[in-house]
């Protein structure tokens, strides 16, 4: 196989890249979050095959979808197409996949260990320590038992998530249009009104894509429905949530804290004021890269590639449209 493959925004696990190597495919990685015009010039220089997408400065759009000429397939390295013009490589007849399902289980226990950290107060506690503050009546953890938690998006993640909270006792309601109602079983109640769920929930969790419906989807007025205290996960989409409000309710008090694994820019600077603040635990868009999971999107994204190759049609779950 004389086939070209470039990796845009990072390098796969090594038993993704062994997979396309073993099939004759040349493999080149770029490093993360290269921008638009760099992608043209690379593009321009490999002629590739196809591409895997990992971590883009810029939308992948068509003149870079065309600069090589022979581009037949786009795979991206997760699930979220947000970087990627879906639109435009269908009119230009180039598939995009995804690698649906390879890290979900690793998103919902980043999502549910940041819902632990922040309930039990454990970043202020080992804060104080550090400080040489041992002061057992500033303890302000909670029990999960008996609280509820709002899910906003209820595909696999969601799903997994809900499975996970309900083992520990958390009362679980998911919001969530697309969803079959088959989906809502052990428990995890159906709402459907997101600004009821907002108001009723103890800690909301997001789980939703990106898309024109869902930009800044939490704002400042969904916020202000949220109950006093309450806390906000996301590792979904940084521009999820309007950022600027986010840090308002924090500053302010009325939420208790947030934990967030995704921004609206990202890298984001260091100036950031959500890194400021005490009530914040962030991470770096990893809930998905476990060393687990990176293999399995990895090997999941070649062998999408490799499909696409062989001209084999791939199952509707994991092409994005």
């Amino acid at each position: 196989m004389e086939k070209t493959v470039v990796i845009l925004g990072g390098e796969l696990a090594a038993e993704g890249r062994a997979l396309l190597e073993e099939a004759g495919a040349s493999v080149i990685a770029t490093p993360p979050y290269v921008d638009r015009q760099a992608v043209v010039e690379i593009m321009k220089a490999y002629k590739p095959d196809a591409v895997i997408v990992r971590l883009l400065a810029d939308l992948l759009g068509p003149e870079e979808m065309q600069a090589g000429g022979k581009l037949r397939h786009i795979a991206k390295h997760g699930v979220g197409t947000n970087d990627i013009d879906v639109k435009a490589a269908t009119a230009l007849g180039i598939p995009v996949s995804m690698t649906t399902g390879s890290n979900g289980h690793s998103v919902a226990e980043h999502a549910l260990a940041l819902i632990m950290a922040l309930v039990k107060d454990l970043p202020r506690q080992d804060a104080l320590i550090r400080d040489g503050i041992w002061d057992k009546n500033q303890y302000r953890g909670r029990e999960l038992r008996g609280q509820r938690l709002g899910l906003v998006g209820f595909g696999f993640i969601g799903q997994t998530l809900a499975r996970m909270a309900g083992a520990i006792g958390l009362i679980v309601s998911a919001f969530d249009p697309h969803t079959p109602d088959s989906a809502f079983h052990d428990g995890v109640c159906r709402e459907t009104d997101l600004d009821t769920l907002l108001a009723n929930s103890d800690i909301v969790s997001l789980h939703c894509p990106l898309t024109s419906e869902t930009q800044n989807l939490i704002d400042a007025r969904r916020i202000g429905l949220m109950k006093q205290g309450a806390f906000l996960i996301n590792t979904a989409r940084g521009e999820v949530v309007d950022e600027n409000a986010l840090i308002a309710a924090l500053e302010e008090g009325h939420l208790a804290g947030a934990g967030l694994d995704s921004f609206a820019v990202e890298p984001p600077g260091i100036d950031n004021p959500l890194f400021q603040l005490s009530n914040t635990l962030v991470t770096p868009h990893v809930a998905g890269v476990t060393l687990d999971a990176k293999r399995a999107v990895s090997i999941m994204a070649a062998e999408n590639v490799l499909a696409a190759f062989d001209g084999r049609t791939l199952e509707p779950r994991f092409l994005a449209r």
